[in-house]
This record gives structure tokens, sequence and C-alpha cells, in this order.
């Protein structure tokens, strides 16, 4: 049970990386600086989890 889990999230996991990695690469492409474009994804992340009441986990 808890493989099947694992790999479930594993898949969660690779399609956000996956249309994070979009979100980046469109913003990039309007002239924004790629680090400052993945800290605002990262920050839209962690305001995402604080919204839903939980704190973020370290990683």
């Amino acid at each position: 049970m808890t493989l099947h889990v694992a790999n479930e999230m594993d898949e969660v996991e690779v399609a956000v990386w996956w249309d994070l990695s979009r979100i980046v690469r469109h913003f990039e492409r309007q002239g924004l600086e790629r680090r400052a474009v993945k800290a605002a994804v990262m920050n839209a992340a962690l305001r995402l989890m604080k919204d839903e009441g939980e704190e973020p986990s370290t990683f």
C-alpha cells in the first residue's frame, strides 16, 4: 500500500514539475530573469499551503 501511494505521489510531483517548468519558461521568454521567476513560483506554492492552513514541510 505504501509503495502504491509513493508511486502516485511521484506522478503528482512529475506533473507539477512539468507544469511549473512551463510557467518558468513562459515568463523567461517574456524577459524575466529565470531565478526571479523560480522564486515567485515557489512563493506562490508556499502561499497556497498557508491558505490551506498547512505549514510547509522541509525538503
